[in-house]
């Protein structure tokens, strides 16, 4: 949590901040205080304290802002740091680690991280092996709901439900993927129902029941590349809250060990009209993100890293490789902006594989649906590998270099005989009278 006191070390303000003095500060009635420097609370506190602090580690040789993401900065092939007001990550070689830990000597709220690190009840442990993330003990804390039959009655207070659904959506963003859909999907239902609350108490036992960290190990710099997989959950018929995209962005090596970098499990920012509509914008979500990720890390490691995109809709697949035309218009722009993305280069490879090994089976729907979402997911954190079996495969070299065959041009219907005229034989029309 942000101290009101960090604000305090930013630069000298222009203009300063009046405020009344609250009753808990014990002074006299109508006290007002004059702040010279930014004050909790304000909207532009953190701005100025962000331009405080970056003027202190651009002090670091050899560093410059991501061109990524404004609150981290980096020197190539050495270290990198990650600030959000006073809360500050940072790793590389011992050189630059005593570079950064000069510079925040200078603050006397901020406080490096490294090792074994908490926040809101999730605890990341750092060993030889890599980086862990538990959420065991956030979990174990949380207390089921209490149920009364008939399930099918709507729950006389939905904030319960929300207030759980809400704490298991920071565990599905921050440790375990497999619940997030579920989370996310209780955590906007708009009139829940006994058998929610269900569905809630299973998806909490199922955290407790398979008790899986989330394991960042050490991958080869040489074979990184980025995996996404993308799915969509839903048809023009279903309900809006029914209608969900996910997607998943890991970064894998030759040995197909992988760290997740990212996930979501969201209802459309847009309306799909069909599920194939549904699929591109799952995928161009996904490459979206995972491009803002893959510029930090080839920033930081000075070499190229390719990006995979994969898919279980063949009709999506079909699409981006080829040069039909989507009949569902409200994915159009989604396609132009993949193929282009494919031409260029931005994404390596688009694979189509099935829809019983896809990862993003389980971000597109809860564990309680109708068919259950595939094990693909569950697998590839206990195994800690992730290697899926794939149907059809484009790169973009492919695409830009392979023949195709020319579209065939629309048949025409044959031209009605013209009258005849009388020069050629035939005779004139009579005459209209106008």
């Amino acid at each position: 949590m942000i101290g009101p006191g960090a604000y305090l070390q930013s630069d000298r303000l222009t203009d300063p901040v009046y405020a009344w003095a609250p009753p808990e500060a014990g002074l006299p009635d109508g006290t007002v205080w004059k702040f010279h420097r930014a004050m909790y609370g304000k909207n532009n506190a953190c701005r100025h304290f962000h331009f405080n602090t970056q003027s202190h580690f651009l002090t670091i040789p050899d560093i410059t802002v991501s061109s990524a993401f404004d609150t981290i900065y980096l020197v190539v092939l050495r270290g990198a740091i990650s600030t959000h007001v006073d809360d500050t990550l940072n790793a590389g070689d011992p050189a630059f680690l005593a570079s950064v830990a000069t510079v925040l000597k200078s603050y006397s709220t901020h406080r490096p991280d490294h090792g074994d690190i908490q926040f809101a009840g999730i605890t990341a442990r750092t060993d030889n092996s890599g980086i862990d993330c538990d959420a065991g003990p956030y979990a174990a804390a949380l207390t089921p709901l209490p149920l009364s039959p008939p399930l099918s009655s709507p729950l006389p207070d939905p904030k319960a439900l929300h207030s759980l659904a809400a704490k298991l959506l920071w565990v599905g963003r921050v440790d375990r993927p497999d619940v997030l859909t579920n989370a996310a999907h209780l955590a906007k239902l708009p009139n829940p129902a006994g058998a929610d609350a269900r569905r809630a108490n299973d998806t909490l036992a199922a955290v407790a029941l398979h008790p899986i960290s989330l394991h960042y190990p050490p991958l080869d710099p040489a074979s990184l590349c980025f995996d996404v997989y993308a799915d969509y959950s839903g048809s023009a018929t279903s309900p809006l809250y029914r209608r969900q995209p996910g997607y998943l962005i890991t970064l894998v090596d030759a040995s197909r060990r992988f760290s997740f970098l990212h996930w979501a499990s969201h209802l459309p920012h847009r309306v799909c009209r069909g599920s194939c509509a549904g699929e591109l914008l799952a995928l161009a979500d996904a490459v979206a993100a995972a491009l803002a990720v893959r510029l930090l890390l080839q920033e930081l490691l000075s070499r190229r890293i390719p990006l995979a995109a994969y898919t279980d809709s063949s009709a999506a697949y079909d699409l981006v490789t080829s040069f039909k035309d989507a009949t569902d218009m409200t994915g159009k722009n989604d396609l132009f902006i993949f193929r282009r993305s494919l031409l260029s280069g931005s994404i390596h490879t688009i694979s189509l594989i099935q829809g019983a090994d896809n990862p993003a089976d389980a971000l597109s729907k809860p564990l309680y649906a109708r068919p259950a979402p595939n094990p693909a997911l569950t697998n590839a954190l206990l195994a800690g590998k992730l290697h899926v079996p794939v149907i059809s495969c484009t790169t973009s070299a492919g695409y830009r270099t392979a023949p195709r065959d020319a579209a065939p041009s629309p048949r025409r219907a044959p031209r009605p005989p013209s009258p005849a005229r009388a020069d050629e034989g035939g005779v004139c029309p009579p005459p209209r009278d106008l």
